[in-house]
């Protein structure tokens, strides 16, 4: 990463078997005034050891006009970001990730 953002912190993934090691690579653009989140664009990411396939799970990245969304088997949220990589929010559900781009798009200059 070529500049890391002072507040960042590391979260500790979920406990199992499917934990792996990745490096991620990219570069944070701080905020331009304060509050407002910092940008990040992820130019690679490497998996530095693979896991057995001990059952098959589904997550989808699925492009929706500007949005890219986020489909986890084990969630009901839905994670909402622009083409970009802008964070927009998650959705509680599938079916209110309308209404939280539509919030998007009137708040956002």
């Amino acid at each position: 990463m070529h500049h890391r953002h002072p507040r960042s912190h590391r979260a500790d993934p979920p406990p199992g078997p499917t934990r792996r090691p990745l490096r991620i690579s990219g570069t944070v653009t701080e905020p331009s005034s304060p509050g407002t989140p910092p940008h990040l664009r992820v130019h690679a990411i490497d998996v530095l050891d693979t896991a057995p396939l001990t059952h098959l799970k589904a997550t989808v990245l699925e492009r929706y006009g500007i949005y890219v969304l986020v489909f986890d088997a084990d969630r009901h949220e839905v994670p909402v970001f622009t083409t970009t990589g802008r964070w927009v929010g998650e959705a509680d559900t599938p079916d209110a990730i309308g209404h939280l781009n539509h919030a998007f798009e009137n708040t956002t200059p």
